[in-house]
């Protein structure tokens, strides 16, 4: 494999790295993502499933790319459910993802985390095709989105300076004036394009 760089993680891993030239999503080795859904907060739970993809990358680049589904989904639902305050709930996940992160950065992993990618507008058929399918009420509106995003990625900076994670902040390229998501880079109602691997190698060093 003459890729010296591997995208790990959820369906964005997939999305914004596909048939790059230089950095690879790992389904070219496994032949399928495992980690579509996958959430920062739970993926320790999906180790077995994660190390399968890891071991045979132990000497790449890897960029890990979670954060987004928590944020789709989860946040303003577990704050519905539970009370507890969103800002506690992003800190709990950024905590526990940097976490197993850096643990896994111990056993050898070179390991970058992305920075969670902007919200998408969820509008269109084949949105309300996928909402249909969720087993959890989609009620986050985009302006709140695009809020815990922003603070989730403030939150992985701090926790990633704290733990010596090199950490690919590229969001300030990936959004327009007014924090929305640049139409030039958006695939579909969710997922940005493979330009943000371009991004990454213009305003990052592995």
């Amino acid at each position: 494999m003459h890729r010296k760089i591997f995208a790990v993680g959820d369906s964005h891993s997939r999305r914004c790295f596909e048939n790059h030239p230089v950095i690879a999503d790992s389904r070219v080795l496994v032949g399928h993502n495992k980690m579509d859904g996958k959430t920062a907060y739970n993926l320790e739970r999906h180790e077995k499933k994660l190390l399968r993809i890891l071991e045979p990358l132990r000497e790449k680049e890897l960029i890990f790319c979670f954060g987004e589904v928590d944020i789709r989904i989860h946040i303003k639902y577990k704050y519905e459910q539970t009370g507890i305050p969103v800002k506690e709930l992003l800190e709990n996940t950024a905590e526990r993802y940097t976490a197993y992160v850096s643990r896994l950065r111990q056993q050898g992993y070179k390991i970058h985390v992305f920075n969670v990618i902007p919200t998408g507008e969820y509008r269109g058929e084949a949105a309300e095709k996928w909402k249909n399918g969720l087993s959890y009420p989609f009620t986050a509106t985009h302006a709140e989105r695009t809020q815990y995003t922003e603070m989730l990625n403030a939150m992985y900076q701090r926790y990633c300076d704290e733990r010596g994670i090199p950490f690919i902040n590229i969001y300030s390229y990936l959004v327009d004036a007014t924090g929305c998501r640049k139409q030039e880079l958006v695939f579909d109602f969710a997922h940005l394009d493979k330009q943000c691997a371009d991004l990454v190698l213009e305003h990052y060093k592995f």
